[in-house]
């Protein structure tokens, strides 16, 4: 007899974990499972602002951004005068908080605001999770079987861990061990099929996560045996992948090797699919690579080492499902020297991500400098970066590696609440002056991405009268051209490794036309040469791109620039 299952209890002692067993178990049912659904409550929802049509479905409720809880499956039953609706839902409470002042109360679908209410009679109250029972099949030694008094210093904790067909523990899952009932087993002689209540699985100290029904199928395999086949989790749900990876987590992390790997991008169709279909390329199947965002930089880079080279086959299944990740992946691959080859059966796909994830490294380096002169904080979100910008009719920027996912980004900056403007690299400013046009921004007009070697930049002399100041402070430095004692035209210049990125070139409107801004520029270059860098990348706006264009500058792609409209200001 096949012994699927052990009951542990396991406690730290001098910081170590020591485990028990309890009993073993043929098999357990009732396991994978779901909180038992809360009853469907009655609701008034007094001065909903929202209309009783509007809500139908699923909605969260936040009470003074303190309470959340889930109104699941909304109906609207009766309208009442000066805007009250009765209503029901299943209510369970999301986040536990307090607020000392007058409660406000805030309707959300689809984490977008609906509408709010006066008040929501019936809240607060607390409701707590309810787990089904479990019942172990064919247990071996149920009188050691019961609930364990905790100990928050020392546990012990309780649980059971899956095992594989070589006795290899796959997984735990945390349960309380409150016997309901104890009767003989018809899966072998003296073994005892054992009902575990598990009304106080709410308990802090019971450990680990319940499994939900997605679980089942990726347990079911690793039980079998460490995994020595690709893509055996593609029939998977979300979900199901999801636990998959919890599983492979507890494998020893292995660091890839270089040569070239071959990832089947086939089932890369959400976030697990896609780090698992990489994990399987690198370092096989049955093998952890790392946590889900790690691929992402987000977190962890560790496993990154010179000369790998990805083949990615079927790249457009993850661009096409989340192009915002897939991308972010992409850009973060080869920000870290990994060659990145996409072979695609799509015409032209991979050349247009390829230019996108080009594009990407080129703003990447430019936003390093730009955001230095500018003293903002950039922060890096997969396919963008995002600037609390703080500035009058512009407090945000969204800039984007490329136009790849505008259309997604479009549509979400004019969700914003405050002013914020959308900055967008490409090769095709028509297409996606109508994306963001359609999306409900207003654009804004174009500039032109710009390049260019700083060894040789032109170096003019300035004019007779006029005189140069240079002033470095750290990684900027600051060129001031001064005539009789004031400023005529000055500019920054942020160096970043070997990048320099050139900031706020201006001419005072009386010194115009005397060659000052090739003056800055050319001392500029000079200067950011001497503190190490060999290229420079702006952003030119039309009354500066003939400058630029004199001193030998090259177009890199053009920039569409849009925002959320002026009702927003």
């Amino acid at each position: 007899m096949r012994f699927r299952y052990e009951v542990v209890r396991w406690w730290l002692d001098d910081g170590e974990f020591v485990d028990e067993v309890l009993a073993r178990v043929v098999d357990v049912d009732g396991l994978f499972a779901d909180p038992v659904p809360p009853e469907r409550e009655r609701l008034v929802l007094r001065g909903c602002t929202a209309a009783a049509a509007e809500l139908s479905g699923d909605f969260h409720l936040g009470i003074s951004g303190s309470q959340w809880w889930l109104l699941a499956d909304l109906v609207v039953h009766a309208e009442l005068p000066g805007g009250d609706l009765v209503a029901s839902a299943c209510v369970t409470q999301l986040i536990d908080g307090d607020f000392h002042t007058a409660p406000t109360y805030t309707l959300y679908k689809d984490l977008r605001e609906t509408g709010t209410c006066r008040v929501v009679e019936g809240f607060p109250r607390s409701f707590e999770s309810v787990w089904p029972p479990v019942t172990l099949i064919g247990c071996d030694n149920p009188g050691r079987i019961r609930p364990a008094e905790p100990d928050p210093d020392r546990g012990p904790y309780v649980g059971l861990r899956a095992l594989d067909r070589d006795g290899r523990i796959v997984t735990h899952a945390g349960v309380a061990l409150d016997v309901a009932s104890v009767h003989p087993s018809a899966a072998g002689e003296g073994l005892f099929d054992v009902v575990l209540d598990q009304s106080r699985y709410n308990d802090d100290w019971v450990v680990g996560q319940r499994p939900t029904p997605a679980a089942r199928g990726a347990w079911r395999v690793w039980m079998e045996g460490v995994p020595a086949e690709r893509n055996l989790w593609a029939p998977l749900s979300p979900e199901g992948r999801m636990w998959w990876n919890e599983i492979a987590a507890k494998a020893p992390r292995t660091r890839p090797t270089a040569g070239v790997h071959h990832v089947d991008g086939r089932h890369a169709t959400d976030e697990f699919g896609l780090h698992l279909a990489l994990s399987e390329a690198l370092v096989g199947p049955g093998r952890f690579l790392g946590s889900v965002y790690a691929i992402t930089g987000m977190y962890e880079e560790w496993w990154f080492v010179p000369g790998i080279t990805l083949v990615w086959h079927e790249p457009g299944v993850a661009f096409q499902a989340m192009p915002d990740y897939f991308l972010g992946l992409l850009k973060n691959l080869r920000r870290n020297g990994v060659d990145v080859v996409l072979e695609s059966s799509t015409p032209d796909l991979a050349d247009r991500l390829d230019r996108c994830v080009e594009l990407g490294a080129f703003v990447d380096r430019w936003i390093a400098g730009w955001a230095r002169a500018e003293q903002v904080e950039p922060h890096d979100l997969l396919d963008n970066w995002h600037v609390w910008a703080d500035l009058p009719g512009r407090e945000e920027e969204r800039i984007l590696a490329g136009d790849a996912n505008v259309s997604q980004h479009a549509e979400d900056v004019e969700l914003q609440s405050v002013p914020t403007w959308l900055t967008v690299a490409t090769d095709s400013p028509d297409e996606v002056t109508q994306v963001v046009e359609q999306a409900g921004l207003v654009a804004r007009g174009r500039e032109t991405f710009l390049r260019r070697g700083l060894f040789d930049h032109p170096a003019p002399k300035p004019p007779d009268g006029y005189s140069v100041r240079v002033r470095p402070e750290d990684d900027v430095i600051e060129v001031v051209v001064t005539f009789e004692g004031e400023e005529a035209a000055s500019g920054l210049i942020a160096v970043v490794g070997e990048d320099a990125v050139p900031h706020r070139i201006a001419t005072k409107p009386e010194h115009r036309r005397r060659g000052l801004g090739s003056v800055v520029m050319g001392v500029l270059a000079r200067e950011a040469v001497k503190a190490g860098a060999n290229e420079g990348l702006l952003f030119a706006t039309p009354d500066g791109l003939h400058l630029y264009r004199k001193l030998g500058w090259d177009t890199i792609s053009d920039v569409v620039i849009a925002a959320n409209g002026e009702r927003k200001a």
